[in-house]
């Protein structure tokens, strides 16, 4: 529950501090007095916009501070998951603007964001104003309520998870549709590139040998002509090489008698001979390897011809070539790739149809079924309400759409992330007409109970602790007043609830009645709110039911209602 409220240099709100207590917490004042204002600062610290035009004139800055009694311990779990101390069933939160625009919020001291404020808010108050009457003035929020009330709100989630899922498998595979064309084109491209290169059995090395071989065959008559000179000359003339390191040989063997160090140079004569005659023996091989070829050749040139076209086309050398090879493989595998996604996204659409049309189908149920008992408890709390020939009742449109992978009742229908169907609320206050769209023949007031008809029902779905109606006495008095007193005075059994009212009625039922007042001190407007003891409130009540001039008979119309609650 909401303890204490205090606010600094907002709006025309000096300084504030007020606490509150359990059940009924009414708020009366004269229009314009600033009660207002008191709903707008608690919307700030549950981490509602802020507008920094609220900060008082003449002042940097404002601030709004809130302690809650707090005992549930899933809440305590949400303190934990973002890092907030506990203290010991006690929340405080405080929200600061500044002029210079920078705002700051705390939960328990510690500096938290304002998203985290709004996590916090959400489960702490639940704030019912005029903008909730209009809601139900939209049919497309009405769903909304009855998924709340039927607790389908986890079974509509996770259809829209499986929708959206399906949708995005849909779209993945018109792109790939759409590629497949131009995929078919290439992967025809590429196999041919590939088989080319393949049947071409190529060689790391084989154009450099190629080059080389072609070469010896163009000049095989040069070179043998040539050779056989160098033969001549080393061996095979009278006055050959071999013959005259031969005779070197012999004419130093015996200088050795006389001359021991002219061994070494009888040994490098011996190598030379040596060398010469290994030289004349290669030589010797290498004419008779020549050939001149002409078939040979011309393979050659066509091979390397071959091995030119597949550079122009693929790469500059060999290596290119390969590697060229290695990447038309990786893409082809690519594609294949992609063609077995595209199977599988077909695959995974049926499985998903399927398990749409089953949620589908089984959340339209239910919802049907818990339109007749939101009908019934409706009805119930309207006539609770003043409101005795009143009928209530949902109608469900399931639209017709032929491309739809969900069939109702023997028709493909409409699916959206909420399901199938959309769903109306019908309404009639006088007997004997017909039930009709709710936000076409409701008045205010009926709106406004019809709204807190809602609320005292959903009341058991949720376990917010916190209440707050502002504007639900809008046109309504009497015996209809009293009845929505007692609502709310019976909803404050379980929760702390806040009402910003109008009506003695309603205030008579207050816990704790809270007077809200503006008044001018010093050329500056101000706005107070105070607690009201047992004569002070009479008097207020009074003040409420009689006008400008309160009687005797307006007082004891006012202990009365005060004494029945």
């Amino acid at each position: 529950m909401l303890t204490l409220l205090q606010i600094e240099n907002f709006a025309i709100i000096d300084k504030l501090s007020v606490e509150f207590a359990p059940g009924l917490n009414v708020l009366t004042g004269e229009t314009g007095a600033g009660k207002s204002i008191l709903l707008d600062a608690l919307n700030l610290i549950l981490g509602g916009r802020a507008d920094y035009d609220c900060i008082r004139t003449g002042e940097t800055s404002a601030r709004v501070e809130a302690c809650f009694q707090i005992k549930e311990k899933k809440f305590q779990a949400l303190l934990e998951e973002l890092g907030i101390p506990s203290q010991e069933g006690e929340l405080t939160i405080k929200r600061q603007l500044s002029t210079k625009g920078k705002g700051r919020c705390w939960i328990n001291d510690s500096p938290v964001s304002v998203s985290a404020l709004a996590q916090i808010g959400a489960r702490l108050v639940d704030i019912h104003g005029q903008h909730d009457h209009q809601a139900l003035l939209h049919p497309e929020n009405h769903l909304d309520l009855l998924d709340l009330y039927g607790k389908t709100m986890q079974k509509r989630a996770s259809l829209a998870k499986e929708f959206n899922a399906w949708k995005n498998d849909i779209s993945e595979r018109d792109r790939l549709l759409r590629q497949d064309q131009t995929q078919k084109e290439r992967e025809e491209l590429l196999t041919f590139q590939l088989r080319e290169i393949e049947q071409a059995n190529l060689e790391e090395g084989e154009e450099e040998a190629l080059s080389a071989e072609r070469n010896k065959l163009r000049h095989a008559e040069k070179l043998q002509s040539s050779l056989e000179r160098a033969q001549d000359m080393l061996s095979d003339s009278s006055n050959a090489v071999l013959t005259q390191l031969g005779q070197v040989v012999r004419e130093l063997e015996p200088l050795l008698d006389f001359d021991a160090s002219l061994e070494t140079n009888l040994e490098s004569a011996n190598n030379a001979l040596y060398e010469v005659e290994g030289l004349c023996e290669n030589l010797r091989d290498y004419v008779r390897s020549i050939q001149f070829d002409p078939q040979r050749l011309e393979e050659i040139e066509d091979r390397l011809a071959e091995l030119s076209g597949l550079k122009r086309k693929y790469g500059g050398d060999l290596l290119a070539i390969f590697e060229r090879k290695k990447q038309i493989e990786e893409e082809l595998k690519s594609l294949s790739t992609s063609h077995e996604t595209l199977a599988q996204l077909n695959d995974s659409i049926q499985k998903r149809q399927l398990v749409l049309q089953e949620q589908a189908i089984a959340l339209a149920k239910e919802r049907e079924e818990t339109s007749v008992r939101l009908k019934q408890n409706i009805e119930k709390e309207l006539r609770d309400l003043n409101m005795n020939a009143v009928q209530f009742g949902a109608r469900f449109n399931y639209e017709a759409d032929p491309e739809s992978c969900v069939v109702h009742e023997g028709k493909a229908v409409k699916l959206s992330p909420l399901g199938i169907g959309v769903m109306e609320f019908l309404f009639s206050s006088n007997q004997g007409e017909d039930l009709r769209p709710l936000a076409k023949i409701a008045s205010g007031g009926e709106i406004s109970r019809v709204m807190l008809a809602i609320k005292t029902i959903l009341n058991k779905q949720d376990d917010i602790p916190v209440m707050i109606f502002d504007e639900v006495d809008t046109g309504i008095g009497g015996k209809t007043a009293e009845k929505v007193g007692a609502k709310l005075k019976k909803l404050a059994k379980d929760k702390q609830v806040f009402c910003v009212s109008h009506l003695p009625q309603i205030a008579g039922m207050a816990t704790a009645h809270f007077s809200v007042r503006k008044e001018v001190k010093g050329r500056r407007t101000r706005s107070n709110i105070l607690r009201l003891n047992d004569e002070e409130r009479v008097e207020e009540i009074a003040h409420m039911s009689a006008g400008e001039k309160v009687t005797p008979a307006a007082r004891e119309y006012a202990r009365q209602l005060i004494s029945s609650s």
